[in-house]
């Protein structure tokens, strides 16, 4: 949660600045450098002067009037003419000065030109001329001469080149300027100013690489500052000043470069088809300018318009290659085609480019790397991308604390120095001595450290890694011919459904609240109150008929004081409130709830989340259950959010993984106010200290041991909120995926080649960054909340979709090879639709059972911030796929009265509540009753039924009896159908432990192939539609379970 990293500021230092403008913020301001209102007022003014810039293949200065040619002379625009030459050449002095105070220039030129002849190795009466000019408001005259004076003069002054820069931003050409200071800059490379106002021009008009080659000679050089170092850090996240090319475009439609900032800014939040829109024109006028050139490259990938890729490469600019960008969409282009070595090759390319400093670039080297078997390249760029990783979340921490942990900057510099990064590692623990905050006492110390490893012949940068890379492109294959490829042909049949859901709660007795503090709904939240509770679904009395148990938390974090959570038995549909009878009591500050059969006893058991002692429930078998929490040897007052119970070591025995979040009292101390109207409102999670996650290894007794120091290295604890575990990579064992708010996700994965043998090896690995599941497809960490895993797409892998906050994309992550994940959100159309929402719960699940997966979120904002254009309550959201991959969003006012209504939506889980063989619903909110959408989903054709649907049910022998991680591969006609049974489920919650499979018109699965955890194989043959079965590992034939007609 928490606000989006928008972009970074410098502070203003340059003439055609404001001399009083301060730094505005490093998260809100839109580009480096604030122009002047009076600069952009002479723009409206003056109009567009003559073109001409190095950045757009050095078109030639359009003259008025082509002068003569005039020899070096380093008088300066303003000085005192002293005109050497004859008395001629004096005369023509006097009288082209005398015609341009009576503004005729036409006679001024000819003056001029007579003068030149006798006198060519003098240019003070150009400039001369050029300063009349100016004093009549005659611009582009003045820029003639000024123009003229710098062409034909190698040595022409500081100060003429300053004006002539001032005179062609004044006329509406940036990008000329940004070629004249360029020049002056290589005259004069000592030109303090001049370098800080072409970084911050470069940086307002998109253009990255230059602001960064400005910015890394001023920190090599003791110029650096805060700001300089921020855009160092992330330059391909600094925004272009929109507002500011949108004038230049009005002033200028002629010169369409000023589309580059806003396209690039528009890139930044994956408007791919306005970006495209926008770089057309720029591509056509300009080929030769590249940064167009490449973004709009990007756009058309991104977009999917591969045919265009052949008429992009053949029209690439002479000097394309010199670009980071060009290299990484050919590598995405090669990547289309199949072409996994030339796509290695050309992200190797990129990343050289890059000094090995962008983490998309090398999230796309790594797997591509991995896909041509180079696994020990693999492990130098996956170390390297893992600290940019930390880098961006440091960083991040920092602007979330307002820029003042010391802590946190020293952390950054410390970061960039294991990067190899000393310069800029330097500057950044120079800073941290200057911050009040999070104080460190060492903090000299660490600083003197970092100084001790800088001299004036340390390179930018010293890392190994840019030498490893160069190693690898000589090894690396050559990319294949270029071309369009053909278009795979993943097509399969889609229902023709008409989705209706209807909110029976009430109706059947689902009678709970998960409640606040009475006086949150009317004060706002704390942190703590703004994330909910969870629920999970349990059978418990093992009637085939699942039961429900909810969470509460009304009361004070770490305290005993909340109301119990809740647990409804389940009579043919119908719920009853069975709390009491069941002595099932947990009155802590309840969050997440999971289920699971820890001591496989037959009877599962219910593991609850708190701010607080997590409390473990065994059912007793008989209806009732026991807090047998200090029994088991679970232990700790934490904040846990989401948990899963399952055999994650292989060894048979259930374990328990508890996702953390905010760590310390001061979550529950810190009250952070609305800017608006002083409304108490959740604070970012960045203020606090992330809160580890811990492992508990079952010993096989129905005890447990915290092994969270053997089996994780946690460099960087997040703040989690949901999780799921299963078999998510390529390596034998278990997995565990958790959603981290505001930082890199991570994955955790068994490091252990027999996943059945428990010795001291054992440990999990972090690997998210190096698989794609860390960070955003744009290599942003998000608000991380809730988790789908399914196979939508139906290619027999798993995918990812992770929800996020308001005002950032969720993010599905599609598998693209063995244990690797590429974000597809923007291709399939799931990106828009999610911007104005703050996503919770989620899940995957076939609605109409026609065998492949619909997506449902809850949602619903943390506070309630009073604003127009931000929402607190919301609708949730239902898509079902058009087409592979590619969804779209349905109407909710076709879906039911709860989807037309908005909702402070947070835990959401499927379950059978009637056993209709139908998916239904259940959302937790705040301030409302429970839901229970019963899924009254039918067909669209009268004369046509709703898809058949097989239930199944798992019950492993050579592994923990839960079967978590067990797979389907379900053959109904010429369908092979997919399956995964999974834990934890996403956010706060536990989905009824059963694979439904919807298919279609079918009447039976013709064969199901089984892989058990433990790595064996079974298959069952023509499991008949309509029923539930269970299948026993070992066990020759299915047992049924219940037909789908019994239904409540």
């Amino acid at each position: 949660m928490g606000k989006r990293l928008d972009a970074f500021a410098l502070t203003s230092r340059k003439k055609f600045c404001d001399p009083t403008a301060t730094t505005a913020g490093t998260l809100k301001v839109a580009s480096a450098l604030l122009w002047t209102a009076g600069n952009l007022g002479l723009i409206s003014w003056v109009g567009c002067a003559p073109s001409s810039s190095s950045l757009d293949g050095g078109r030639d200065h359009q003259k008025i009037e082509t002068l003569p040619q005039a020899s070096p002379n380093g008088n300066a625009l303003g000085q005192s003419s002293e005109l050497s030459g004859s008395s001629e050449s004096s005369g023509s002095v006097e009288r082209a000065m005398k015609a341009a105070s009576l503004g005729d220039w036409k006679a001024a030129k000819r003056f001029l030109r007579s003068h030149l002849v006798s006198d060519p190795g003098n240019t003070s009466l150009q400039e001369d001329l050029a300063r009349v000019a100016m004093q009549q408001g005659r611009t582009m005259i003045a820029i003639e001469f000024l123009q003229n004076v710098v062409d034909s003069n190698p040595d022409a002054s500081m100060s003429i080149r300053e004006d002539l820069a001032q005179m062609m931003m004044a006329t509406g050409r940036p990008f000329e300027t940004v070629a004249i200071e360029e020049s002056l800059i290589e005259r004069y490379p000592e030109a303090v100013d001049s370098r800080f106002a072409l970084a911050g021009l470069a940086a307002m008009l998109g253009l990255d690489e230059v602001a960064v080659g400005q910015l890394r000679w001023l920190a090599q050089h003791k110029h650096g500052h805060f700001e300089g170092l921020v855009v160092l850090a992330q330059p391909s996240q600094v925004e272009p000043d929109s507002a500011m090319c949108e004038k230049l475009l009005q002033l200028c439609p002629e010169d369409q470069r000023a589309q580059y900032g806003p396209a690039k800014r528009d890139s930044l939040k994956l408007k791919w088809r306005q970006v495209a829109d926008r770089l057309r024109p720029v591509v056509d006028q300009h080929p030769e300018f590249i940064p167009g050139y490449v973004l709009y490259g990007r756009a058309l990938m991104e977009l999917g318009k591969i045919d265009a890729m052949q008429d992009w490469y053949v029209k690439r600019p002479q000097d394309a290659q010199s670009s980071p960008q060009y290299w990484f969409v050919v590598g995405m282009w090669a990547e289309e085609r199949g072409d996994h070595g030339g796509a290695a090759r050309a992200y190797c390319e990129a990343a050289l480019r890059q000094g090995a400093n962008d983490s998309e670039t090398l999230t796309h080297l790594i797997a591509s790397l991995r896909r041509i078997g180079r696994e020990d390249d693999v492990q130098h760029v996956a170390k390297r991308n893992e600290h940019l990783t930390q880098l961006h979340d440091l960083t991040k921490t920092l602007y979330e604390r307002d820029t003042q942990s010391q802590k946190v900057a020293m952390q950054v510099a410390e970061t960039m120095s294991r990067l190899g990064r000393v310069w800029e590692a330097e500057g950044w623990a120079r800073f941290a001595l200057t911050l009040r905050d999070d104080r460190l006492s060492d903090a000299k110390d660490r600083y003197l450290a970092i100084r001790s490893r800088l001299s004036p012949e340390t390179p930018w940068d010293s890392s190994s890694v840019v030498e490893e890379l160069k190693r690898q492109s000589l090894e690396l294959p050559e990319i294949s011919s270029l071309s369009s490829a053909p278009a795979l042909d993943r097509k399969f049949a889609l229902g023709n459904s008409k989705f209706l859901f209807a909110d029976e709660a009430e109706a059947r007795g689902l009678f709970h609240t998960t409640s606040l503090a009475p006086e949150a709904n009317q004060q706002g939240h704390y942190i703590f109150q703004s994330n909910g509770g969870g629920a999970a679904v349990i059978d418990f009395d093992l009637d085939g008929w699942p039961d429900l148990t909810v969470a509460d938390l009304n009361g004070k974090p770490m305290q005993e004081d909340s109301n119990t959570d809740r647990l409804f038995r389940n009579v043919n549909g119908s719920f009853i409130d069975i709390t009491k009878e069941s002595t099932f009591r947990d009155h802590g500050f309840s969050q997440g709830i999971t289920v699971g059969d820890y001591n496989s006893d037959g009877f599962p058991d219910v593991l609850t989340g708190n701010i607080g002692q997590n409390r473990l429930f065994r059912n007793n078998g008989d209806g009732t259950f026991a807090d047998v929490t200090e029994t088991v040897g679970l232990t700790g007052r934490l904040w846990t959010t989401s948990m899963v119970i399952a055999d994650i070591d292989g060894d048979g025995n259930a374990d328990v993984f508890e996702v953390n979040y905010c760590g310390g009292n001061r979550p529950y101390e810190r009250a952070c106010r609305s800017r608006e109207d002083n409304h108490l409102v959740a604070c970012t999670p960045m203020d606090f200290e992330g809160e580890p996650d811990r492992v508990w290894a079952g010993l096989g007794d129905g005890t447990f041991e915290d092994v969270t120091a053997k089996w994780m290295k946690q460099s960087s604890p997040g703040r989690g909120l949901g999780l799921v575990a299963g078999h998510l990579d390529e390596r034998p064992g278990l997995d565990v995926y958790v959603a981290n708010d505001m930082s890199a996700n991570h994955l955790w994965s068994l490091n252990r080649s027999d996943p059945g043998v428990a010795d001291e090896s054992t440990s999990l690995v972090e690997i998210a960054a190096s698989r794609g599941l860390a960070l955003s497809g744009r290599s942003l960490s998000q608000a991380s909340m809730g988790i789908a895993v399914g196979d939508p797409d139906c290619d027999g892998d798993t995918d990812l979709f992770v929800t996020h906050f308001a005002g950032d994309h969720n993010t599905y992550y599609e598998q693209v090879g063995r244990g690797l994940w590429a974000d597809r959100t923007y291709r399939a159309g799931l990106s828009e639709p999610s911007i104005d929402h703050l996503g919770f719960g989620i899940q995957w699940s076939d609605f109409d059972n026609d065998g492949t997966l619909e997506l449902i979120i809850a949602n619903g904002h943390v506070s309630d911030l009073d604003r127009s254009d931000v929402a607190y309550q919301m609708p949730p959201q239902l898509f079902r796929q058009t087409e592979v991959s590619q969804w779209a969003e349905l109407p909710q006012g076709e879906l039911g009265d709860y989807f037309s209504q908005d909702h402070l939506g947070r835990a959401l889980l499927t379950m059978d509540a009637n056993r209709d063989g139908r998916n239904d619903v259940v959302v937790t909110h705040l301030y409302e009753p429970v839901s229970l959408l019963m899924n009254h989903t039918r067909s669209a054709s009268e004369d046509s039924s709703l898809g058949n649907t097989v239930g199944l049910v798992f019950v492993a022998k050579q592994s923990h009896r839960d079967a978590v991680g067990t797979t389907v591969q379900a053959k109904v006609g010429r369908r092979i159908l997919h399956a995964q049974l999974t834990g934890g489920d996403g956010y706060m919650v536990s989905n009824q432990r059963r694979i439904s499979l919807g298919i279609g018109n079918a009447t039976e699965i013709e064969s199901a192939t089984i892989t058990w955890p433990a790595g064996t194989q079974q298959t069952f043959h023509s499991l008949l539609s309509g029923r539930d079965y269970m299948l026993v590992e070992g066990d020759a034939e299915p047992t049924v379970l219940f037909d789908h007609s019994d239904q409540g």
